[in-house]
């Protein structure tokens, strides 16, 4: 048995000692947990039940996670013993459901490229993304690079280009985030919204041109002030008036992509303020068909120190802390808070 965070779906997180160990294939290395990032979106939506798609409970939490292996099955050629590897996985197993189960003590990553080899199907494209990290990325702070590298291909997907005027709404992680990419592809301007100043100013350090507190002022009349209309208006938080805005704000023929998760029928959409040609796309999703070919070059940004993940981690807690680490996000005290295994 090991320990891990289980969830009941109703918003109680518990740190349980009680979860079956991973059953190794021949294709499969076992791996020793490092640490889980807490997911500022996903985790908390899945701990309340909230995330459209997933409803089974009591489950294993955790999607950020880096560990390393430490026996491998008899099959494996392409993951070694002492490896760090991104996003490790816990398969159902017992009275416990996997949310990912990145929160567990122990993990399993599969050898695709040997199943291949070998004449085997992959059926799970995402078993592909469970990556090496390169030498001279830190363990801990290697959980934002999963995040990083979802962020990067999210706007490789929407066609995010040089030159590009472009919006970002959202001062989380991910907005942040996004201003830092987005800087690092040549935007032409950057302007970014919300409502927390320490999170503001981060982005204004990290890439954005302008920050603007959507409390005090109204996004759409200052984003006209700034670039008359955007090339590109990214909703990293997911809501109505979010895309209201991005509808009033977008040019003809612009895109506005959804990266946030929670749009709701509820949430009134002001579609008649928008022109006549414009273009949604939502990248709420990972596409790990895409993700993969994308993986070296996010890493070789950090190795090259273009991107630094110490600008986004913030907090390193045990496991056992986890009620503190899950408080530090939900007050939005922290960026990313990664949890612990020894």
């Amino acid at each position: 048995m090991m320990k891990g965070l289980v969830t009941d779906g109703r918003g109680g997180i518990f740190l349980r000692e009680d979860i079956p160990m991973p059953k190794m294939g021949e294709y499969d290395g076992l791996v020793k947990t490092v640490g889980c990032g807490i997911c500022n979106g996903t985790d908390l939506k899945l701990a309340d039940g909230h995330l459209k798609g997933f409803g089974t409970y009591p489950a294993v939490l955790g999607h950020e996670a880096v560990g390393r292996v430490i026996r491998t099955g008899k099959k494996v050629r392409n993951y070694r013993e002492g490896d760090l590897v991104l996003r490790s996985e816990l398969p159902d197993r017992g009275q416990y459901y996997s949310l990912w189960g990145g929160f567990s003590e122990y993990a399993l990553v599969t050898d695709c490229d040997a199943m291949e080899e070998d004449g085997l199907t992959i059926q799970d494209v995402g078993a592909r993304s469970k990556t090496v990290v390169p030498d001279g990325i830190d363990g801990t702070d290697a959980c934002m690079l999963i995040t990083l590298e979802e962020i990067y291909s999210a706007l490789k997907r929407l066609d995010m280009r040089a030159g590009q005027n472009v919006v970002i709404a959202g001062c989380g992680p991910v907005g942040i985030a996004m201003a830092n990419l987005c800087r690092i592809l040549g935007a032409g301007k950057i302007l970014l919204g919300g409502h927390h100043k320490a999170r503001m100013q981060k982005a204004l350090e990290l890439g954005a041109d302008v920050a603007v507190d959507t409390r005090e002022e109204d996004l759409s009349l200052r984003i006209r002030e700034e670039m008359g209309k955007a090339d590109l208006f990214i909703d990293a938080v997911g809501n109505g008036t979010v895309l209201s805005h991005g509808l009033r704000s977008v040019k003809p023929g612009g895109v506005i992509g959804i990266y946030g998760i929670g749009l709701r029928s509820t949430q009134p959409v002001a579609w008649e303020d928008a022109d006549y040609c414009w273009e949604i796309r939502s990248v709420q999703w990972p596409d790990y068909g895409h993700l993969v070919t994308i993986q070296k070059e996010t890493a070789d940004l950090v190795l090259e120190g273009k991107l630094h993940l110490s600008d986004y981690v913030t907090h390193r807690l045990p496991v056992e802390d986890y009620e503190r680490g899950f408080e530090l996000v939900k007050n939005r005290e922290g960026l990313k808070v990664v949890l612990t295994f020894d």
